[in-house]
C-alpha cells in the first residue's frame, strides 16, 4: 500500500523528527516494515523553512505552518498527496488537522483514517470556533479510527463503531532496564537518596497530587527527594526533597527512570486524563520500575495483576501506595503488546481490512 501521514512536528512536547518519538514516527517506521511505502507529511508549527529526511525507510517532511508560511500550507499538501497517490491517508495530532486529512482523502476517492492518541477536544487550541465540529465530522466519516485507550475508544464508539485500540508503544532499544547506581552517577544524583519520579508535563491535573503525597511521606522519610522533569504549566513549591530538571530531552529520560526507586504517573481524574493512553506507563515498564499510577482511564487493566502499583486519587492514597512500593518493590511485567512490531502488525492487518 501508498500510505500518506498527515501529522504535526511537535507533539507532547517532544519533536516528531529530531527525537524520533512516539507513535506519530513508529507507526509509519512499522508499517513500512510491513512492506508499504510511507510518506509523512509532519505540519510545523514553529519553523519557516521545511526539513526532508529519509529515516528508517520511511520519507518524513516538515511543512512550515508558521504566521508567513500558511498560506502556502494546503496548496504544498495537496501538491504532496497528489504526488504520493496513496491507497490511504492517515492523520494524527488535533482535530483540524484529522479534518484536513479527511477532505483531501475524499478529494483523492481513498479510505481516511483518524489517528485519535488523546481527547483533541480538550487541547487548548479547540476553544476556537469550528474545532469541535472539525473533530467530531473527522471521527464520524472516517473509515477507520485509532484510539490510545480502552475508555477513548468507548467514548469514539458512540460517534463510528469503526474504532480500534492502537497502544502507544516504547522504543525497546532507548528503554530497557539499568543499574540504578550508574544511572544515578550518569545524572549526577546521590546514591543514598530513596527516589520517586515523574517524567512529563506538569499541570494542574498532572504533579500536584504527586507532590502533596511526596510532603507527606518526607515527614518521617529524610532521605526521599522526588525528582521531575517536564514542562510546567503549574507553579510547584521550591522544597527541599523536590528536585526539577526541567525539559529534558527524550535520549535523557531512560536514564531518569533507571535512577528511580519507583516511578508514578499522578494523573487526576479529568476528562482528558479518564481517557490517555499515557507514553510514559510502557517507558517504565520497559525498564523494569516500580510503578504508581493513579485509578483512572485504563490503568487498573494495566496493572490487574500487580495491584500494588495502583492507588486511589488523593495524597493519603499515593502516599500509601508510594511507601509500599519504596519498601516492598513489585514490578508488573511488560506486557507484549506495547511493543511496537506488535502494534505495527495490528495496524497494518486493520488497514488492510479497509483497503
Amino acid at each position: 500500500m501508498n500510505i500518506y501521514c498527515l501529522f504535526k512536528r511537535y507533539y507532547t512536547n517532544k519533536d516528531l523528527i529530531e527525537d524520533r518519538f512516539g507513535r506519530l514516527y513508529h507507526l509509519p517506521f512499522q508499517l513500512a516494515r510491513q512492506g508499504n511505502h510511507v510518506v509523512v507529511d509532519a505540519i510545523d508549527y514553529k519553523n519557516n523553512t521545511g526539513t526532508n529526511i529519509n529515516e528508517a525507510t520511511v520519507s518524513f517532511s516538515s511543512i512550515p505552518a508558521t504566521v508567513t508560511r500558511l498560506s502556502k500550507l494546503i496548496p504544498t499538501l495537496f501538491v504532496n498527496i497528489r504526488r504520493v497517490k496513496p491507497d490511504i491517508v492517515i492523520a494524527s495530532g488535533d482535530s483540524h488537522i484529522g479534518y484536513l486529512g479527511l477532505k483531501m482523502a475524499k478529494r483523492l476517492g481513498v479510505p481516511f483514517v483518524f489517528d485519535v492518541y488523546d481527547y483533541y477536544p480538550a487541547f487548548s487550541g479547540n476553544r476556537l470556533p469550528g474545532m469541535k465540529a472539525m473533530f467530531r465530522s473527522a471521527v464520524k466519516n472516517a473509515e477507520l479510527v485509532l484510539c490510545a485507550s480502552a475508555p477513548l475508544q468507548q467514548y469514539i464508539k458512540a460517534q463510528n463503531s469503526n474504532a480500534l485500540i492502537i497502544e502507544n508503544g516504547v522504543d525497546r532499544n532507548l528503554f530497557t532496564p539499568g543499574e540504578m547506581r550508574q544511572a544515578r552517577k550518569r545524572i549526577g544524583l546521590e546514591e543514598e537518596f530513596l527516589l520517586i519520579g515523574y517524567f512529563g508535563s506538569i499541570t494542574s491535573a498532572r504533579g500536584p497530587l504527586l507532590i502533596e503525597a511526596c510532603r507527606k511521606l518526607s515527614q518521617n522519610m529524610p532521605s526521599l527527594r522526588l525528582i521531575l522533569a517536564g514542562k510546567i504549566t503549574h507553579p510547584i513549591a521550591d522544597e527541599p526533597w523536590l528536585i526539577y530538571l526541567g525539559e529534558q530531552p527524550q535520549a535523557t529520560i531512560p536514564d531518569l527512570i533507571r535512577a528511580c526507586n519507583v516511578v508514578v504517573v499522578p494523573y487526576a481524574n479529568n476528562t482528558f486524563n479518564s481517557m490517555a493512553g499515557a507514553c510514559k506507563i510502557a517507558e517504565y515498564l520497559a525498564c523494569e520500575k516500580p510503578v504508581v499510577a493513579t485509578r483512572i482511564s485504563n490503568h487498573e487493566q494495566l496493572f490487574k495483576d500487580t495491584p500494588e502499583s495502583l492507588c486511589d486519587l488523593n495524597p493519603d492514597g499515593m502516599a500509601h501506595a508510594l511507601f509500599n512500593q519504596l519498601n516492598k518493590p513489585v514490578v508488573a511485567p511488560f506486557p507484549r503488546s506495547m511493543e511496537w512490531e506488535t502494534i505495527g502488525r495490528l495496524l497494518n492487518e486493520a488497514l488492510g481490512k479497509i483497503q
